[in-house]
């Protein structure tokens, strides 16, 4: 083939990707790069996972992660108190956030343990580092439970960055653009780094197509997405063939994949999928048609299997019989719950399955809404009758009873499997556009910068890594003026101490990419790695994070 007609079909395949991307025939094309030609590098042994979880409008993580200390003389993440100024970590959380809000709506913040409404009263966990102490919402005892166990950590005001900052460099330093903008920080949370929110592929893309090597022909795709078009999971391979994600549907009650009015179920159904097979059998004399009959043709085939395959998992009689009744004790009334089922299926039928459904790097991306909260974030300070919490504390309560399901469900694979590493080779992580401003808005929060996030699964250690933000609003404390440490603004939008960069190269590490592919997958990576990191606000001055 000519390198002229080869760059033909490419600039077809990069135009198809493109229509997949618009809903056209999405759910069929896993990735419209299985006609592209690859390096011909191994895939790495072993099988992991990445589960992404994007909590979409910009989670208030401080109203789910909250400074418990209530001494003077306790130093914050590390930070000696200055001459004069004794900080109260939970003190000044308390007035931050307009005082708690047992009986005043405009008040964000929760009461400690012992307090006299117990529908408000932080859960303490046993978790300090450098000699603090933290709470959880009561709404999330399930992440308490996995926190206690040892599979979560907690990841202290994580953020885009361009360079390191602190408060007096803000102007003269480079910084993400458009901050505060939901389209425009998910996609620096969605590429790694801060410089540009125009780069079309993701991280999670880059990461999956460098751990591959080559494009997997007619099997399944190495990014898989249960909520839509997300730019997190579109990649390349070496040689610049397009990484596209593959599509499922998140329904326990439809096929894993399907084309709309073309499934098999119904005679009208099989009689559409019969004409269009007739359709991409034809030998069209157009190379770019016959292109995309093929790819049609091979992702419909695919589709085939994995629903064969997860057929095969919920039979009666499985093996898996127990995996499936703890994937279905993963709460199907919530879309992360849904969408959580079928990454926990995904994955026992990719590490256990047949042919090309078989995987040994995967990444998947879910995503859950509502935490744009302007407004009505504490709409009732206790659980109904049911159990179910309102407002904010009710999309947390969502979160962490999906999550606690997941890890039940990946624990009983890893004893019905034979195999007991299952439990340990899938990482769960968090991410949102950024947290809320620290203080009320008179109703709810108002968009912000650093934030909280969450890791679960075989951690280093169960605790917060990193600095919590002293929760300070902008004003002078004594001689030394406003927030020495140079990381709160104006109504408690704290600057990140740690980069996503940081972040995800950790767990691309984790993933298996060398350390010297690091900077390739995140081109903007040694920036905080280095004295001038070491000088600003960052917790860590180095590549990696110690959580893995």
């Amino acid at each position: 083939m000519s390198r002229i007609h080869f760059q033909k079909r490419r600039n077809f395949l990069r135009g198809a990707a493109a229509l997949t991307a618009s809903g056209a025939v999405s759910s069929f094309v896993p990735q419209l790069s299985l006609m592209g030609t690859a390096l011909a590098q191994g895939a790495p042994t072993g099988y992991k996972a990445l589960v992404c979880i994007y909590l979409s409008g910009g989670n208030d993580s401080w109203n789910l992660l909250i400074p418990g200390d209530d001494s003077t003389n306790i130093p914050v993440e590390g930070r000696s108190p200055r001459a004069g100024f004794n900080p109260t970590p939970y003190g000044w959380y308390v007035t931050s956030r307009g005082g708690l809000h047992e009986g005043n709506a405009s008040a964000l913040g929760l009461i400690k343990p012992g307090g006299s409404d117990p529908g408000t009263q932080f859960l303490p966990p046993a978790l300090g580092i450098l000699g603090n102490q933290y709470g959880l919402n009561p709404a999330v005892p399930e992440l308490q439970t996995l926190f206690n166990s040892g599979r979560l950590a907690f990841l202290a005001n994580v953020g885009p960055l361009v360079e390191p900052l602190r408060r007096s460099t803000f102007n003269s330093f480079r910084r993400p653009p458009q901050l505060y903008s939901h389209n425009d920080q998910t996609s620096l949370w969605q590429i790694g780094g801060g410089a540009s929110a125009t780069v079309s592929q993701g991280w999670g893309g880059r990461m999956a197509g460098s751990l591959l090597g080559t494009a997997p022909g007619s099997g399944l795709a190495p990014c898989i997405s249960i909520a839509g078009q997300t730019r997190f999971l579109v990649g390349e391979y070496p040689d610049d063939t397009v990484l596209s994600p593959f599509r499922m549907s998140s329904s326990s009650t439809t096929p894993a994949t399907t084309l709309n009015n073309y499934n098999s179920g119904d005679t009208a159904g099989s009689k559409r999928r019969e004409i269009l097979q007739g359709l991409l059998d034809i030998a069209y004399p157009q190379a770019m048609s016959n292109a995309y009959g093929d790819v049609l043709d091979r992702s419909m085939q695919l589709s085939i299997g994995i629903n064969n395959e997860i057929a095969a998992l919920s039979a009666a009689g499985s093996v898996y019989a127990a995996f499936n009744t703890a994937v279905s004790a993963i709460p199907d009334t919530t879309s992360i719950g849904q969408q959580l089922r079928q990454v926990a299926r995904m994955i026992a039928v990719s590490r256990f399955g047949r042919g090309n459904i078989q995987a040994n790097r995967q990444v998947f991306y879910v995503s859950t809404g509502g935490y744009d909260t302007h407004s009505g974030q504490i709409n009732g300070t206790r659980p109904n009758g049911s159990g179910v919490w309102a407002g904010h504390q009710g999309l947390l309560q969502q979160v962490a009873q999906a999550m606690k399901g997941f890890n039940d469900a990946l624990n009983v694979l890893n004893q019905v499997s034979g195999y007991t590493g299952v439990k340990d080779e899938v990482m769960t992580f968090t991410n949102s556009e950024f947290s809320r401003t620290i203080n009320s808005n008179g109703a709810g929060t108002d968009h912000a910068w650093g934030a909280v996030q969450m890791v679960m699964g075989p951690v280093t250690a169960a605790q917060v890594y990193g600095r919590y933000p002293l929760q300070l609003l902008n004003r002078s404390f004594g001689a030394g003026g406003p927030d020495q440490w140079g990381e709160c603004f104006n109504r408690g939008e704290f600057l990140p101490s740690i980069a996503v960069d940081q972040v995800a190269a950790t767990l691309a590490r984790w993933m298996g990419v060398g350390d010297a592919d690091l900077p390739i997958i995140f081109p903007n990576l040694d920036t905080f790695a280095g004295a001038h990191a070491n000088q600003s606000v960052m917790a860590y001055n180095t590549r990696t994070l110690p959580f893995l």
